[in-house]
């Protein structure tokens, strides 16, 4: 198991030696037809892929990396005579320094990644062109060359092994290859327009419009970055790159080349961070609306249930206590036949305890209404229609339902009911109405509660009268929904509650 484990790595390193060996002459040929000049060009890309493996992978391939690149300046030393081999070793050591800094601290959050190794990009390019120090403009150059680089191939690595590590890789069997493979066209056809319409900025665009380029580059960094975040603006910059890089056939002005690579390369990386801060802000912030939404419900439950327990106690013991009383009342009256006055005591204390009981269950009705635990919703809706009368005042009422009671949950059901109860009053009080509507249904999972009447509407400065609002208002609100009064022709009370899943 050891030698099997031994000669596993052992494949692996041979493997990362080559591939990164080929990779980094690639990018240095391509670098060169940009530069012109052999150890120049070894600080463009072949530096961007070296610093952005590094960044990604374990600690335990950094010398083999170091070791391939060394090889290869070594050979290209032979082959075409590189000046300055010293200045581009030393440099590379150097490098190690931030890049050792940055992989010991991993974020949860991509957009401090991504400005992290913004930042260690940044320190590698100056250390790398530090050895170049004094060299006149060749200073310059080297500290141009390694940020644009860095800041052009480094996020993209970054891409591809967030890619690598973040995705669920499965081994192909026979019901992989049965399932069909989803292509994304969609995200294809975007990349495909946007890469051509960044071609077409630089090839298209007359001479005296050329340094307006750059804030249209951006463009294509923007929309990706708004639509994919912080990985959509990094592919958008290395869009930007190649269509810059493949302009170069036609524009012969490498320093602005440079220069160009560097702005949009940094407006990705910068724009990406910022996009990604956002989204981890909104979805936190989502989470912390969703569970104080969770805990708002449980409230309301616990208050209907300290309601309901309460109305029990006060219907089971002061309705035996009242039937009490009227019980002793009328023996006093018998007993006290030849007295009148202590007759009419009787009839008198009956007669209070009479108007306790019926206080008693007005209290109650609005305490807790009885028929929510005995009846549907809609059952319940239609029973206190009745109970308030609405005919016997000269109001004409009309309930339509179209909601499904096993959809909702027990805070649903009550905020209903209580929005009803509520503007039923408020009609029966206030409106001088002649007709009443109630309807409810369920539009694009959401709950709809209208009640509208034809009254006088509401007064000026109502929110400030009462009228029960405040009560209905935090209700709805506390399920996220939301309560809107309109006053045009009489009054509209429309309720929307999201329906939960």
């Amino acid at each position: 198991m050891v030698k099997q484990s031994f000669i596993s790595r052992l494949i692996a390193v041979v493997a990362s030696f080559f591939i990164f060996s080929a990779a980094w002459f690639c990018l240095w040929s391509i670098s060169l037809h940009l530069v012109k000049q052999p150890e120049l060009a070894a600080l463009l890309f072949p530096f961007g892929l070296r610093l952005g493996l590094m960044l990604q992978c374990p600690r335990a391939y950094w010398p083999v990396l170091l070791a391939a690149e060394w090889l290869m300046l070594g050979w290209l030393g032979q082959e075409v005579a590189l000046a300055h081999l010293p200045l581009l070793m030393v440099g590379s050591l150097l490098t190690l320094l931030p890049v050792a800094l940055t992989s010991r601290y991993r974020h949860q959050r991509d957009w401090r990644t991504l400005l992290h190794q913004g930042g260690a990009l940044v320190a590698a390019a100056l250390l790398q062109s530090l050895p170049w120090f004094g060299q006149g403009q060749q200073t310059f150059n080297a500290l141009l060359l390694t940020l644009t680089g860095g800041l052009t191939l480094a996020p993209t690595c970054l891409v591809i092994w967030h890619y690598l590590t973040s995705t669920v890789w499965q081994p192909l069997g026979p019901a992989l290859v049965s399932q069909p493979v989803n292509w994304r066209a969609r995200h294809l056809i975007w990349y495909l327009l946007l890469f051509v319409i960044s071609l077409w900025l630089q090839l298209a665009l007359p001479v005296e419009l050329s340094r307006f380029m750059p804030f249209c580059l951006a463009l294509p960094i923007v929309a990706l970055a708004w639509h994919y975040g912080w990985q959509g603006a990094l592919i958008a910059t290395l869009m930007n790159a190649i269509a810059l890089i493949a302009s170069q056939t036609w524009h012969d002005h490498p320093v602005d080349l440079l220069l160009s690579l560097l702005a949009q390369s940094l407006t990705g990386l910068l724009l990406g961070a910022g996009i990604q801060r956002l989204r981890e802000l909104n979805q936190s912030l989502q989470t912390e609306l969703t569970r104080n939404r969770r805990l708002t419900e449980r409230l309301l439950e616990t208050e209907e249930s300290v309601r309901r327990e309460v109305a029990r106690e006060l219907h089971d013991d002061i309705g035996q206590t009242i039937t009490a009383i009227r019980t002793q009342a009328g023996i006093v009256q018998r007993l006290a036949a030849g007295n009148e006055g202590a007759k009419q005591g009787g009839a008198l204390i009956e007669q209070l305890s009479l108007g306790i009981y019926d206080s008693v269950r007005r209290l109650l009705r609005r305490l807790r209404p009885r028929q929510l635990d005995d009846l549907s919703l809609e059952q319940a809706i239609r029973s206190l229609m009745r109970e308030m009368e609405l005919e016997s005042c000269g109001v004409v009422s009309h309930l339509q339902w179209q909601i499904d009671e096993l959809k909702l949950t027990e805070g649903q059901r009550v905020t209903l009911f209580r929005v009803c109860q509520e503007g039923l009053n408020n009609i029966v009080k206030h409106a001088s109405a002649s007709a009443v509507t109630l309807q409810g249904w369920q539009q694009d999972q959401r709950l709809m509660l209208v009640i509208e009447d034809d009254g006088s509407g509401m007064p000026t400065g109502y929110e400030q009268q009462g009228f029960g609002l405040a009560g209905m208002c935090e209700r709805v609100t506390a399920l996220g929904g939301t309560l809107a009064i309109s006053c045009t022709h009489g009054t509209r009370v429309s309720v929307s509650l999201p329906l939960s899943k």
